[in-house]
């Protein structure tokens, strides 16, 4: 490290021994080993001498395997799949026009289930209840 005052080497103190300038800005010290194991930045090690810093940056990134990974999905051939994935680019990425048609859409099918598929599953039910009461009565 450089002292701020005059620009010599300071060594490994923080007092420049040609100034005595006290340079207490950007501590600098060694990182222990857990803190290098955990680190996720650029280091410069103290006793390196910059031989073997390719092998040791290979090991590193064998450690760490900082690779991409790509992941590829296929929802198949299928027609109805395909007009879903369509419809749901055209809400996400879409106009104003394709979100309301969207929201109509969605209000529709939420009112065929409520006014159609909810009935048919209370008479389902119903009749489900009335055999088991009908079972029960004729034990």
């Amino acid at each position: 490290m450089l002292c701020r005052r005059c620009g010599k080497d300071l060594g490994g103190s923080m007092r420049c021994a040609f100034c005595g300038y006290e340079n207490t800005e950007g501590n600098v010290r060694e990182m222990t080993r857990t803190e290098k194991t955990f680190f996720d930045g650029v280091t410069i090690d103290a006793g390196s001498t910059g031989s073997n810093s390719s092998q040791e940056d290979s090991r590193n990134y064998r450690r760490y395997d900082y690779s991409t990974r790509t992941t590829y999905v296929n929802f198949g051939g299928n027609i109805f799949t395909r007009a879903i994935v369509s419809f749901a680019r055209a809400v996400i990425d879409g106009n104003k026009l394709a979100q309301v048609a969207a929201v109509l859409i969605f209000l529709a099918f939420t009112a065929l289930m409520f006014f159609v598929a909810l009935p048919i599953l209370f008479v389902l039910l119903a009749i489900g209840i009335g055999l088991l009461m009908l079972s029960k009565f004729l034990r």
